[in-house]
């Protein structure tokens, strides 16, 4: 299957593209699509937090909604999801 994960603010820079469509195989997790992503130290330190739970510091949508309300980095894929990769940005 295929998914297409969109970056923006900084981790475009940090992930050097715009989005890239990633394959998979067929009931991949997150956590297995965001592994794959973060092929080195500063990409896995940016996107995990302690005990490999997600960043507080980042928020993931999948097709629209939160990660956080759908499963988590155990949230199932399914081909032609797309996934936005972005900072939680705070203000008032």
């Amino acid at each position: 299957m295929h998914i297409k994960v969109k970056f923006l603010a900084y981790f475009r820079d940090l992930f050097q593209s715009r989005e890239k469509i990633i394959a998979l195989p067929e009931g991949a997790r997150l956590r297995q699509l965001l592994g794959s992503l973060c092929d080195s130290a500063e990409r896995h330190k940016a996107v995990f937090g302690k005990e490999e739970s997600l960043s507080p510091h980042i928020v993931i949508m999948k097709n629209g909604v939160p990660v956080q309300n759908s499963g988590g980095l155990d949230a199932a894929l399914e081909n032609g999801d797309v996934i936005a990769i972005f900072p939680f940005i705070g203000g008032g």
